[in-house]
């Protein structure tokens, strides 16, 4: 199985438009929220949409939960959980409801962690990061016989990012916990 993951579009419909065409045969397309679009927008169709603080209240669901193979996935913007101070929540909810993998956004930070064995991915977002490389991020996970693997790609290029982009975004996060009180 494979799946795109994207998230913070906030109407930057060209650049979601380019990476779902140079994707087309993912099985799934997940929107972590704030593409500010319309639920019946056509660059939506094949998306799982979740709503993000930027998104009109009651256009799309706040959580959406599905199974990809044996894994239980939750697909949520992050804000819900207070994610700029940490995963607590998050996990404590993946936690209460039996769920594996969580795909967020809300932080424009590419990042995944492994918390008491629940998988976190925050694709970032394809607009632009809260980072000093000054570009827009994806990902993409493929699930293949209980693996799971997960890969960030450049918004624009398309190139695969380097890991000094996820461990820039863990000093990112570790200081927007220790600055703000966003949630």
């Amino acid at each position: 199985m494979q799946l795109l993951i994207i998230s913070d579009t906030h109407l930057q419909n060209d650049l979601l438009k380019k990476i779902t065409d140079h994707y087309p045969n993912m099985d799934y397309y997940i929107h972590c929220g704030d593409s500010s679009l319309e639920k019946n927008d056509p660059l939506l169709n094949k998306y799982l949409v979740v709503k993000g603080n930027h998104d009109k209240p009651g256009v799309f669901d706040t959580n959406i939960v599905f199974k990809v193979e044996n894994y239980n996935c939750l697909i949520t913007h992050g804000n819900n959980f207070n994610i700029y101070h940490g995963n607590e929540e998050l996990i404590s909810y993946m936690k209460k409801n039996n769920l594996d993998i969580a795909f967020h956004g809300h932080t424009h930070v590419p990042a995944y962690n492994i918390v008491d064995n629940k998988l976190i991915i925050n694709p970032g977002s394809v607009m632009i990061n809260r980072n000093s490389y000054g570009f827009g991020t994806y990902a993409i996970v493929k699930i293949v016989n209980n693996y799971v693997d997960v890969k960030f790609y450049h918004s624009i290029t398309f190139e695969e990012c380097s890991k000094k982009v996820l461990e820039e975004g863990i000093l990112v996060l570790e200081e927007f916990k220790k600055n703000t009180k966003i949630r």
